[in-house]
């Protein structure tokens, strides 16, 4: 087995401005990276972390400037992503958790819808549904060059996707709205929630903060 080289190893800290340990407005997650010096290849993975939050988050950034493509994107593999402009609806689990920004999404949308709709149709397509697939994929990417304002929305039940804001206080940012939600029946139901016992752990959790509180 070869040694590792150049290994990233993580500790919590605290802001030195403020002495927080955690993102404003954001569950906790797990954030895994990984990329190859041969071939240049990156890959990141989103998963949950700590508790299951009691309700779900709504994520509604309106991209207007570059400042709003450089924000930067975690997305949860339960988030669905929706531009109501192009009509674009991808439910959870497409794309699966990343780590990006708003440019890097689309750019990341584009590319998955290519792979999937060569795999899937490949030369079979006639030259209208042809022509309209062009002139889908040429809408998304045109997102890119703000022509024109539009929507981005990430709706995660499990409240583990994030959108930074460009502004200290994110009430000061008009751009980017933040809505919590209970979960549907059946969006607990699709999660694996409604047949699960999260008594033990919330109490856990619970005894865990109090103790972090008391220490502060």
């Amino acid at each position: 087995m070869m040694p590792f080289s150049g290994q990233v190893m993580t500790f919590p800290s605290t802001c030195g401005a403020c002495a927080t340990q955690y993102i404003p407005y954001f569950q906790e997650v797990i954030v895994m990276a990984s990329s190859c010096d041969a071939c240049g290849y990156r890959n990141s993975e989103v998963k949950p972390g700590g508790r299951i939050p009691l309700k779900g988050k709504k994520i509604k950034v309106h991209v207007k400037n570059i400042k709003d493509l450089n924000r930067d994107v975690i997305k949860s593999d339960t988030a669905s992503i929706k531009i109501p402009e192009i009509d674009l609806e991808l439910v959870s689990g497409t794309l699966g958790g990343l780590v990006t920004t708003v440019e890097g999404l689309i750019s990341k949308i584009s590319e998955s819808l290519e792979r999937v709709h060569g795999f899937t149709f490949g030369d079979s397509l006639d030259d209208t549904r042809r022509r309209k697939w062009k002139e889908f994929r040429t809408r998304l990417d045109k997102l890119k060059s703000l022509d024109e304002p539009w929507t981005l929305i990430i709706d995660d039940a499990l409240a583990n996707s994030f959108v930074s804001p460009v502004a200290d206080d994110i009430k000061d940012d008009n751009q980017l709205t933040l809505e919590e939600y209970e979960r549907s029946w059946e969006q607990n139901e699709e999660l694996g929630l409604n047949d699960m016992d999260t008594s033990s752990a919330d109490a856990a959790y619970g005894s865990a903060d109090v103790e972090s509180s008391n220490d502060g």
